[in-house]
């Protein structure tokens, strides 16, 4: 069965059933707000503040539409009444959300808008008469208002404003509490722009006894009781009359969501008309359109242009200004999701590296796991892992690259236990730091855990040792000694070294034959060797690091080829745990086939890709990339199930499962800044550095030709890449001999690049 598609390029995906496999939805947010909307128009809304989300909005978002003469009443939007609409079809945009269904002849669109400002959502229903007589149409609309329930609530229609207003105090429990939580967005409410024939603020009242399900009371009555809701589940409901002319057509708008005071309500519902509302929307659609500015590209792949030039970019907007969705977190996500970001707006993604750069201490070291909200540390938040401080370097070098400005490494930020140093401070102490922190082997130790954090078996005692992350301190070593030679020539030998010394027990000790093992465990003995699991990451970053020699890559190929392929990228470790294993530790009571234990772990499907990359094989990165999209055709939309606009954070991995390659249908992935980077830097090769725009396509044979725009400080990029004789690349039709693009403030070059 065909779901779905994309439409103008990539811009719009259309679902052509409301019986999706689940709600497939659409993620409308601004910074101050966030709604998830599905396929049927459902989904709570939650005002965002400081990365923690407060439910305003309850999950239903129903529309009723009752027939006055016939008495037939149906959902133009299929539930609850779940009646088959003669037509149907929705539509995800980045910044807005539509449905057209047609019934009963009416032809009915519903769309809503979270504007670019503001704790609100904005809804439009017109109505358009299809049929051959004057219709006598009513449509209900029922928004659920959350209420805690602890300090009691109401819910009143303020007939001469025409909003209905909830509000409950918010919930504290000391007395010196009081005046911080008055300032919390507790007021919740809905207005139309037209007066309502009537109203409900009662969820009991307004569905009745059976609840949501069935043609609701209220509805049943033909008119709203317009009785105030006190200390009960809350709704706001209005019902409106319309008489409809053969081919007439009605538009009404509605704006739900949050305030701190009644009198903000009061001011946005006098604002409330359609050129406000208009305004708002082409506001809103500004917005993104600059949100997502940075780069386009143009492949012979269309499902791969669609990602790259619209959903991996809200993806990745999402992920870092909204912290996936939470304040509990690793420092790695925050900073490779900043990484991603920067590739659209470096400016902006400055706040969130520097932000990380003031959780570390004055010796190098920074936690990998906090709390933002301040709380208490608890859980993974009092546990030692050892892996901070390399992506720390990784991403603000890329960071630095994207900016196109060396002077941000001079900016000084704070340590979190005093003092402050330099941008480039803080990367020199991160790598010394490691380097300090090695175990009899030469190798850094493992702590509680690196990238893989339920792998917290080897170093529990503390003398385990991590490959992964020795590879990870290698490569990062690599990208920062360029920037020390001439800054601190004594910190750059240090360095230097440290990163042979590693090279060398790496290779020594890891090495299986075949294979890198995971990590030495505190007994001495081999994790991942070829008697135990093969783990993708250390064969990746082997070669990403350049530990391995050119021969050895070659066999860890031929080896990750050999056991862990599957149609829709590389699993991240074989064989599955089924039972604890005390050697390997959380990992192996993780269910089988899924995360680390297991599954098509996608972020780790990128770093194979970037492997791939390295070495210049770009018909196996474009592979792995393609395997991983939720569109791939060997794990389309109806075998997968999610709604293929995002990257998932895995698929299901037993081969012998019914349930193998399903998505995760997790939304928070560090996939996405890692495809980002793949698909503008090493595929087609247009890449940021802090002296210019480098080229060098890694194209698949099969493609003959690939367009990109790419913005580089503020000068823009449209480079063609093609197929041809001979390598050349011409600047504004002029040969071009130099290993950088040529920059000049504000110019627009044409670039052609031609590869064989």
């Amino acid at each position: 069965m065909e779901y779905g598609r994309f439409l103008e390029n990539g811009k719009k995906y259309e679902i052509l059933t409301p019986l999706t496999p689940g709600p497939w939805s659409n993620c409308l947010y601004n910074d101050s707000y966030y709604l998830e909307i599905s396929q049927t128009m459902q989904g709570a809304g939650c005002v965002v503040k400081d990365y923690t989300r407060s439910a305003c909005l309850k999950k239903y978002r129903y529309f009723y539409l009752a027939d006055r003469e016939s008495g037939e009443v149906w959902n133009p939007n299929y539930i609850p009444l779940a009646k088959e609409p003669e037509s149907y079809s929705c539509v995800h945009e980045i910044w807005n959300s539509q449905i057209k269904s047609r019934q009963q002849g009416i032809e009915t669109t519903i769309q809503v808008v979270v504007p670019s400002e503001g704790t609100r959502e904005i809804w439009t229903v017109t109505l358009r008469n299809q049929s051959e007589k004057t219709r006598q149409i009513s449509l209900y609309s029922v928004f659920g208002f959350y209420d805690q329930g602890v300090m009691g609530g109401e819910c009143i229609y303020d007939e001469d404003a025409e909003v209905i207003i909830k509000y409950a105090f918010p919930y504290h429990v000391y007395y010196e509490d009081k005046e911080k939580v008055m300032k919390e967005k507790a007021f919740f409410y809905l207005f139309a722009d037209r007066k309502p024939a009537s109203a409900d603020m009662s969820e009991e009242r307004f569905f009745g006894g059976q609840g949501e399900y069935g043609i609701p009371a209220g509805v049943k009555r033909g008119k709203l009781s317009g009785i105030n809701g006190e200390a009960e589940e809350f709704c706001g409901a209005f019902s409106f009359d319309f008489s409809l002319e053969p081919g007439e057509r009605v538009e009404l708008f509605l704006e739900a969501g949050a305030a701190v005071t009644r009198e903000e309500i009061l001011e946005r519902k006098r604002g409330f008309r359609k050129e406000t509302v208009e305004k708002a929307f082409r506001e809103t659609a500004a917005y993104w359109e600059d949100a997502l500015d940075g780069f386009y590209i143009e492949t012979p792949d269309e499902n791969l242009n669609a990602f790259a030039n619209y959903w991996l970019k809200k993806q990745i907007t999402l992920l870092t200004r909204h912290n996936r969705g939470g304040t509990y977190c690793p420092v790695r996500n925050q900073l490779q999701d900043a990484l991603g970001y920067a590739m659209l707006q470096p400016k902006r993604a400055g706040k969130y590296f520097f932000d990380v750069l003031k959780l570390q201490n004055q010796n190098g070291f920074i936690k990998q796991w906090y709390d933002t909200s301040g709380a208490p540390p608890r859980a993974l938040c009092l546990l030692n892992h050892t892996d901070g401080p390399v992506w720390l370097v990784i991403c603000i070098e890329a960071f630095i690259r994207q900016s196109g400005n060396r002077e941000l490494l001079k900016k000084q930020i704070p340590y979190a236990d005093g003092g402050s140093g330099t941008v480039l401070e803080h990367m020199k102490r991160a790598m010394l730091y490691l380097s300090g922190q090695c175990g009899e082997h030469g190798m850094c130790l493992m702590g509680d855990g690196d990238w893989n954090d339920p792998i917290n078996g080897p170093g529990r005692e503390g003398k385990g040792e991590s490959v992964w992350l020795s590879m990870a301190f290698v490569y990062a070593a690599g990208l920062l000694l360029p920037y020390l030679e001439k800054a601190d020539g004594e910190a750059y030998e240090k360095i230097a070294q440290a990163a042979e010394s590693m090279t060398r027990a790496i290779n020594t000790y890891a090495w299986c034959g075949k294979q890198y093992a995971l990590a030495i465990h505190d007994n001495g003995s081999l994790l991942g060797g070829p008697e135990d699991r093969l783990f993708l990451n250390t064969q990746s970053w082997a070669i990403i690091s350049g530990v391995a020699d050119e021969q050895r890559a070659r066999v860890l190929m031929n080896t990750v080829a050999e056991k862990l392929t599957t149609p829709f990228g590389p699993l991240i470790l074989d064989t599955p745990f089924s039972e604890w294993d005390d050697r390997w530790g959380r990992v192996s009571v993780k269910k089988s086939g899924t995360t680390e234990n297991g599954s098509v772990y996608c972020h780790a499907s990128m770093f194979y890709a970037f492997a791939q990359a390295c070495m210049g094989d770009g018909d196996g990165l474009y592979e792995t990339i393609w395997r991983t999209l939720p569109t791939n055709p060997e794990n389309p939309p109806e075998k997968n199930l999610q709604l293929p606009t995002f990257l998932p954070n895995y698929y299901y991995g037993l081969r012998d499962s019914a349930n193998f390659g399903r998505s995760s249908r997790h939304y928070g992935t560090g996939t996405v800044a890692w495809m980002l980077m793949l698909l503008l830097e090493e595929l087609l090769g247009v890449k940021a550095t802090a002296d210019g725009i480098r080229l060098q396509p890694c194209l698949p044979h099969k493609w003959d030709v690939a367009v990109c725009i790419r913005k580089y400080r503020n000068a823009e990029y449209h480079i063609l890449i093609q197929r041809g004789s001979a390598n050349s690349v011409r600047v504004d039709g002029v040969p071009y001999m130099e290993t950088y693009l040529p920059y000049e403030e504000g110019k627009t070059y044409r670039v052609t690049v031609t590869i064989v």
